[in-house]
């Protein structure tokens, strides 16, 4: 995927991770920092250089692919040392940088391995350590846990920031895991059909996303269409099939039409008897998830509304119970309806 009207600015010191749809063009930025693929227009600086024109050699990066490109003939330690080698330094230097470097990734009792005898952990860490001891100031980092199983993901995850944070690096990472860029990044670029749908915190873009697109591929959010009633103090009142929902969100009231969106876990669900602006509903699903349950509701105006609950709230309620759901009034947001549909505005396709 091609990426146009990008603009974009990564602060000297910043986690910065990349995230979106597969074919979003996510790899073509990155791989365009980097100098593999040269942009047809535009400009690309590191620091106050414009590289645009500058060798992938020269542009002081270090580069970490998903798959692990580890010289097999090579043990660990002589895999950290390709890039200072090539470049002709010193051995005293090179020693040096190199034990520090091995040290700072946990695999001192890995030096005299050879790939084929390492963990997928294991080989990543030293493809990362290779990047980083040619003294690179940013480090780009395609999809470079997705090969790896679950649990070592996670932990190489904080490994990774707890490193480039020690040694005071930039680092733009791109990942399909919207949960590893919300864990790590300082902040988060969401991406979509080759442009920037929006920037922010991770906190920013779970708790108020500016676009439908982002409150659906950040986490998971309940979509509800709704006609603009008008405000009730400092509120904004909406109907929903006949129902009525409040939300703190303001909107332009040439909006007549507009899309409610809350995340499931924001929705408090309730066997007493029915509190002040909630919902009647059935609970129709019910689903595991480890650190909460995850319900599928169907309430009474006919809408479905998925909740989760933490385990021991969730325990006390079944398939089939009545239950009484408060979607919060901060915790709603409002946008207006998008032109083009509900259904394409939030598509990953």
């Amino acid at each position: 995927m091609a990426v146009k009207n990008l603009n974009l600015q990564v602060k000297d010191g910043e986690y910065l991770c990349v995230i979106g749809p597969s074919g979003c063009g996510k790899t073509t930025l990155i791989k365009c920092i980097a100098g593999i693929i040269k942009p047809d227009e535009g400009e690309i600086y590191i620091g106050d250089k414009l590289v645009n024109n500058l060798p992938i050699q020269d542009r002081e990066i270090g580069y970490v692919f998903q798959e692990i490109a580890l010289f097999p003939h090579m043990s660990v330690y002589d895999n950290v040392c390709y890039s200072p080698l090539v470049k002709g330094w010193k051995i005293s230097r090179i020693e040096n940088i190199v034990k520090e470097m091995i040290n700072m990734m946990k695999l001192q009792d890995r030096v005299k391995d050879y790939p084929d005898a390492l963990s997928g952990g294991a080989k990543q860490k030293t493809a990362i350590a290779r990047a980083l001891v040619s003294g690179s100031r940013l480090l780009l980092l395609d999809e470079p846990l997705g090969s790896l199983d679950a649990k070592v993901r996670k932990v190489l995850r904080y490994e990774l920031r707890r490193i480039t944070k020690d040694l005071n690096l930039t680092a733009i990472h791109v990942t399909h895991d919207q949960e590893e860029a919300m864990s790590i990044a300082d902040r988060i670029v969401v991406m979509r059909s080759g442009e920037i749908v929006e920037v922010g915190t991770p906190l920013e873009l779970y708790l108020h996303p500016k676009k439908l697109f982002t409150a659906n591929f950040v986490g998971e959010a309940n979509f509800l269409v709704c006609n603009l009633i008008g405000e009730e103090g400092n509120y904004v009142k909406v109907d929903v099939n006949g129902k009525i929902l409040y939300s703190s969100t303001k909107v332009n009231p040439k909006h007549k039409r507009v899309v409610a969106a809350i995340r499931p876990e924001f929705i408090l669900m309730k066997k007493t008897r029915r509190a002040k602006d909630s919902w009647k509903g059935v609970i129709e699903r019910k689903a595991f998830l480890g650190s909460s349950v995850r319900f599928e509701i169907r309430t009474e105006n006919d809408s479905i509304l998925t909740v989760k609950r933490p385990v021991h709230e969730a325990m006390k309620f079944k398939v089939g119970d009545r239950v009484n759901l408060i979607l919060p009034r901060e915790s709603l947001l409002l946008y207006p309806y998008p032109r083009e549909g509900l259904e394409k505005a939030i598509s990953i396709e």
